[in-house]
């Protein structure tokens, strides 16, 4: 009668000891107890359960319970239900168990992982506001709030489509939602103008097959540099009289820079390109061309000779000459042809291409 009141005794504690581990645990006993699911992840603020089925037929008639610190169990005989409203805890394991006797207990652990996805992302200038200059380094930060765990976590700063830096977490022991941040050095260059950075947080809760991810907006970087010309430098152009001439002297830089261009007449024009139609010998010379922002300036010449074509003044002159031969020899013909007729005409009058006169009777001479 005693033994009978000492178990059901036993049993009113159970709730009690449910809530402590107090004797040694052997995780390694035939007859161990199984939880369903194996292991756990729970977001934080929302419900979940499990069931313990403490054993097949070892533990009957045993001490049994479940270790806890949040939540509420139900009983329906060898198998524990554990529930929780809402999780606002961060418990990393609960434990359930069966006492073996000799102060000894057989066991088993329920991992859990209470998480908190990310939320506000961010990318942003360290220390910084306005445009960057070129040659000088800059911190960007990549930043999320309230993730959890932070082992799980991983932030990701990208240019464009391409990682630039990554930062894990995963030494760290924070298990409640915290927010952190890293900082990567960039150097301002004029390819970085117009650049977008954004950062990417994941947080991998892998081997429990859940994945969470969130993306910054984008920044954009402005970087300001001196006029750069992407043209060959101290170009040397030949023409021939007649030919146009075209110059192109398209800067780029940030500020958007001005060109003016000294002639070789010593004239100045405002302009990316610089055209004649028509060159004559007068357009050779050096021409130079001045890009300008506030951050500098930058000069590019062309040296540009301009000959003169004899093969075509030659061709002209032949061409004259034959042409000149044409006329005389039609003229000549011309003569003779009316002399064979009517023997009145004089040559120079064939020359000069007057109208010939007509011819009188022979009576009237």
């Amino acid at each position: 009668m005693f033994s009978c009141y000492v178990f059901w005794a036993a049993l009113s504690l159970s709730g009690f000891l449910s809530d402590f581990h107090v004797f040694s645990c052997d995780d390694y006993c035939a007859d161990k107890p199984v939880f369903n699911p194996p292991r756990l992840a729970v977001k934080f603020g929302t419900s979940t359960s499990a069931n313990c089925s403490v054993c097949q037929h070892a533990c009957h008639n045993k001490l049994s319970g479940l270790e806890k610190s949040t939540g509420k169990i139900q009983r329906d005989g060898t198998t524990i239900l554990w529930t929780v409203d809402k999780m606002v805890t961060y418990p990393t394991s609960i434990m359930c168990y069966y006492n073996k006797g000799n102060r000894s207990q057989c066991c088993s652990t329920l991992p859990i992982t209470v998480y908190q996805p990310p939320t506000e992302v961010k990318v942003g200038f360290v220390g910084h506001s306005g445009p960057m200059v070129e040659g000088e380094q800059f911190a960007l930060y990549c930043s999320v709030k309230k993730v959890a765990p932070l082992k799980n976590l991983i932030l990701t700063l990208y240019q464009g489509e391409n990682a630039v830096a990554q930062q894990h977490f995963k030494n760290n022991t924070e298990k409640k939602p915290a927010d952190r941040q890293f900082n990567h050095i960039i150097n301002a260059t004029k390819e970085n103008d117009g650049a977008q950075f954004k950062c990417y947080a994941e947080l991998d809760m892998r081997p429990d097959s859940l994945q969470y991810t969130a993306l910054s907006g984008h920044l954009i970087v402005n970087v300001q540099y001196k006029p750069h010309f992407n043209g060959p430098a101290n170009e040397q152009i030949s023409l021939t009289v007649g030919d146009p001439l075209h110059l192109n002297c398209s800067a780029k830089g940030n500020p958007r820079p001005w060109v003016t261009w000294t002639l070789p007449s010593a004239a100045t024009f405002e302009g990316e390109v610089f055209s004649v139609d028509s060159v004559t010998t007068e357009h050779r010379g050096l021409y130079i061309c001045s890009m300008s922002n506030t951050l500098g300036m930058t000069t590019v010449e062309f040296n540009v000779d301009v000959q003169v074509n004899y093969l075509n003044i030659i061709f002209a002159v032949v061409a004259a000459a034959v042409a000149l031969g044409v006329l005389i020899i039609s003229a000549v013909c011309i003569y003779y042809y009316r002399v064979s007729r009517t023997g009145q005409y004089r040559l120079k009058d064939v020359l000069r291409f007057r109208t010939p006169h007509v011819a009188l009777p022979a009576g009237e001479l």
